[in-house]
């Protein structure tokens, strides 16, 4: 049964007709072959001899007579049917093989419709209205093997390819939702190391007396940053995802990284007015590492700390089997929704409108992208977070 159905539409349609053709020649030999039995046996058509019809007109009388053939004789042999059944049935004995055979051919055409075409018709009408509804999100069923059926198939293929290009379009439009927001977020820092430079590069000069080393030193700071903006543009500019970015990495001086960091990072704590307690490496050697992803989640830890720190944050680096890097504050801790769900983008943890919630998220993948993780939990005292760089 499934064999036929999978037929194509032309043979399907003339191999219904043909047997609704011949299940309707049968019926009608049988039809007429109704009628003539009726006929045989009701008597509709009957037959006397010439005596019997003689005496047959005596009794009407009206001066009817018999002829006579007198080859014949009394052996001739009159005919006569019965009225007007005679007649209807030889009507019928006609006109029902021709009603029958007319009857077949409509329900051919109808069996044809209902079981051919009227399912996927229905299909591609009602995929054809979900789709001008901009509702994507469907399923066609399986409509058979047949041209509809593929037709059907190939309506359900574009619908999965329109799918997945919205779906496309989406992400791309949340990728560049969350790379505008990085790329403020890393901005921020930069930006806040540049003014408060310039802050006290004017302190340097105010009066008559020149501090040059001071003033050197903040010049210094205030070209480092600016080229550190200009490589976030050049970077955000030139990829399309977030996570395309890939680390760079140089071999790096341990004890210069750890002085380096110790000296950006308590810069940055003297903005917040809060104490900062930075334990560095004593190692010696060097580590092959890319120092602007370290310092960008460095920076970006240590601003989230001093931000929800009352009085003090702690900074710990150290060398064991990768660079390990340690933040911890005497604040209230992260949010107990944010251990449980874990580290995702745009998750905002205070009411300030300037903060995006993608600082934790751009330390995890900065981590991750070289080989290392971010992690973060509370202690006694406040928050923790954890950041490991593998070599």
């Amino acid at each position: 049964m499934g064999r036929i159905r999978n037929l194509s539409l032309r043979k399907y349609f003339f191999l219904i007709t043909g047997i609704y053709l011949v299940i309707a020649i049968l019926l009608s030999i049988l039809c007429y072959n109704m009628c003539e039995k009726a006929i045989d046996e009701f008597g509709l058509y009957r037959s006397m001899d010439y005596e019997s019809a003689k005496e047959y007109v005596e009794s009407i009388g009206g001066g009817a007579s018999i002829p006579f053939d007198p080859d014949i004789g009394a052996n001739q042999i009159f005919y006569y049917t019965v009225e007007p059944w005679y007649s209807i049935v030889k009507f019928l004995r006609v006109a029902g093989p021709v009603l029958i055979v007319v009857s077949a051919l409509l329900l051919a055409d109808v069996t044809f419709y209902k079981r051919k075409l009227k399912r996927p018709i229905g299909v591609l009408i009602h995929s054809t209205q979900q789709i001008q509804n901009q509702t994507l999100d469907f399923q066609m069923p399986d409509c058979g093997s047949d041209e509809l059926g593929q037709l059907c198939s190939a309506f359900e293929t574009m619908r999965q390819s329109l799918l997945e290009s919205n779906r496309e379009l989406w992400r791309q439009t949340e990728e560049r939702k969350r790379l505008n927001a990085a790329f403020s977020h890393d901005l921020r820092n930069p930006l806040a190391v540049l003014k408060g430079s310039a802050k006290l590069a004017k302190r340097c000069v105010d009066g008559e007396n020149i501090n040059t080393p001071q003033l050197m030193d903040n010049l210094n700071r205030i070209e480092a940053y600016t080229k550190r903006i200009e490589q976030y543009v050049e970077t955000m500019s030139s990829v399309q995802r977030l996570e395309q970015v890939q680390p760079e990495k140089t071999t790096i001086d341990i004890a210069s990284l750890s002085s380096n960091l110790n000296s950006a990072l308590l810069f940055a704590a003297e903005e917040s007015g809060k104490q900062l307690v930075f334990h560095g490496c004593n190692d010696t050697g060097t580590i092959a590492i890319d120092k602007g992803m370290l310092f960008q989640v460095a920076e970006n830890l240590t601003t989230n700390a001093l931000r929800s720190a009352r009085q003090t944050v702690s900074i710990t680096l150290s060398i064991v089997d990768g660079l390990t890097l340690e933040v911890s504050d005497d604040g209230d801790g992260f949010p107990a929704e944010l251990l449980k769900k874990g580290i995702h983008p745009f998750q905002k943890h205070a009411d300030e409108p300037e903060h995006f919630g993608m600082g934790l998220y751009i330390c995890k993948l900065l981590c991750e992208k070289q080989g290392g993780y971010l992690l973060i939990e509370n202690h006694k005292n406040g928050a923790k977070a954890t950041a490991f760089f593998k070599f």
